[in-house]
């Protein structure tokens, strides 16, 4: 026993040491285990869809938080009801300014499905350009327009110094014959006053009164040469009255004729009145007869357009001085192919109405409604194989400016501008009409965003007919009139929501192709 014991006495120091180490060895493996998470080596299989989890918290820490780990204010004051997570969005004011985002009440209509032709701006023959020319050979005294300046009919343009001999020889001739004239109705007085007591046979006056006849007949003669040679009637009847030649003429904006305006309208009014009926439109569309009476004339404001001479210099009877031009009506020259005639001579018999659209700043598209076919041309292009075709458009001022007494204008449609003309094809009498940006696309689907509070629902649809401004959506329900929805931005709120969803971003997602 004692043996044993000196034994055991012998051994205690190694085996207190083997329990340390083991006991070391333990605590070490089970403090090592969580040192990699520390240090980032190793990653734990932690569940991201809980925000809190493989996190150690103590007590009461989330007491402020719901069960699915949200903080019970971050929504106070929002409703959410109604909204899927998945096929909604939510833009705050500054985003929707971003996107420049519009929104518009859904409504139902028809729908009418256009053909598109090129078309361009052009001017009104025979109307838009006037040609202001020297009526006589003269100097120019003085020009009172200037280049781009509005004037209205009858404002003085030039006044012209006469040197036309011409001109002097008939005011000469006409102030003798007023002389003459003032003569035998002095002497025709007289033989009137001697007749009454018998003195003088009455076929002495009979006589005077006949060369009185002859010579009212060569003053209005001269009148009227007078006013085709440019002199106004006021200064004719100055010449007579102060018996003076006249020395300067001032020239004027001339007047339109009211009934030559009104022609062409008439030209759209019969192709209206006599539709289907080719003979009686191209009766409809003739001039009328020389022996019509005179035109009414009306003003009208024309922008000078070209200024061709110069102060002090000397311009010969017919010379062009100006161009004004008047603006107000112009005309659309249409392009219209083989395969669309049928289509342009229905919508030109009918009276259907056409549309033209024109891309402006920022890629807007403007379009232009009412229009309708004035006339088809008879020839077809040799090199674009195209038939032309004009549509009266009605133009209007866009800017204007005052500079002391000038006036300077821009108009809102120009000779020469590109555009694209619409021609009527066939309508979808009860569709949904949206703008083409309110469409977004995803493969087959189509989609709307309609507006719910501060969020936008996803919302599928089924697409009827579309061209390049407008698209036809069914009306079966899935959206209803008075409905808010985004007419523009579609593609930008479709990748939106992609990029909320997690999922890669289609550059082309949401266009329409």
């Amino acid at each position: 026993m004692s043996t044993l014991k000196a034994w055991l006495v012998r051994l205690r120091g190694p085996v207190l040491t083997v329990l340390a180490m083991a006991i070391a060895i333990v605590i070490g493996a089970f403090a090592f285990t969580d040192y990699p998470q520390q240090l980032g080596l190793v990653t734990a299989s932690v569940d991201k869809s809980d925000p809190h989890a493989g996190h150690d918290h103590g007590p009461g820490e989330h007491d402020d938080h719901d069960e699915d780990g949200h903080d019970e204010d971050d929504h106070a004051g929002h409703d959410h009801e109604g909204h899927d997570a998945a096929q909604s969005i939510e833009l705050s004011q500054q985003a929707r300014a971003n996107l420049r985002l519009k929104t518009e009440a859904v409504t139902v209509g028809p729908y009418t499905s256009y053909i598109e032709v090129p078309g361009m701006v052009t001017r009104w023959p025979g109307e838009t350009h006037v040609s202001i020319t020297s009526p006589l050979t003269g100097v120019i005294n003085a020009i009172n327009i200037s280049r781009g300046e509005m004037i209205k009919s009858g404002e003085p343009l030039f006044t012209l110094r006469l040197t036309h001999q011409d001109l002097v020889n008939t005011q000469e001739d006409f102030l003798s014959q007023l002389g003459q004239l003032d003569v035998e109705e002095r002497e025709i007085q007289r033989l009137t006053s001697a007749s009454r007591s018998g003195a003088i046979a009455g076929k002495t006056r009979i006589t005077r009164e006949y060369e009185r006849d002859k010579l009212q007949a060569k003053v209005r003669a001269a009148k009227q040469s007078m006013l085709l040679h440019g002199l106004s009637e006021d200064q004719i009847a100055s010449i007579e009255r102060t018996r003076t030649l006249v020395r300067e003429v001032v020239v004027t904006a001339p007047l339109i004729h009211e009934d030559d305006s009104l022609h062409h309208d008439a030209l759209e009014e019969a192709a209206n009145r006599v539709a289907g009926n080719p003979t009686a439109r191209l009766a409809a569309m003739q001039p009328p007869p020389m022996s019509l009476p005179s035109h009414n004339h009306i003003d009208a404001e024309f922008l000078v357009t070209e200024l061709n001479v110069r102060r002090g210099e000397s311009v010969d009877a017919g010379q062009q001085m100006a161009q004004l031009s008047n603006y107000s009506r112009l005309l659309i020259e249409g392009q219209a192919y083989q395969r669309d005639a049928s289509l342009l001579r229905k919508a030109a018999d009918s009276g259907a109405e056409l549309q033209a659209t024109m891309t402006g700043a920022g890629d807007e598209v403007e379009t232009i409604t009412g229009l309708n076919v004035v006339y088809i041309g008879n020839e077809v292009g040799t090199e674009s194989r195209s038939l032309p075709f004009y549509v009266g458009l009605t133009n209007e001022i866009e800017r204007s400016e005052q500079r002391g007494d000038k006036r300077y204008v821009s108009w809102r449609y120009k000779p020469g501008q590109r555009l694209t003309v619409r021609l009527p094809q066939s309508q979808v009498d009860d569709a949904i009409v949206v703008p083409k940006d309110a469409v977004a696309e995803e493969g087959p689907e189509r989609f709307l965003f309609v507006e719910n509070g501060d969020h936008f629902d996803r919302v599928p649809v089924e697409v009827i007919a579309s061209d390049s401004v407008n698209v036809a959506i069914k009306n079966d329900g899935q959206v209803w009139p008075g409905q808010m929805i985004a007419v523009s931005g579609a593609h930008q709120l479709q990748m939106a929501m992609k990029n909320q969803a997690g999922g890669a971003i289609d550059p082309h997602a949401g266009h329409n192709h």
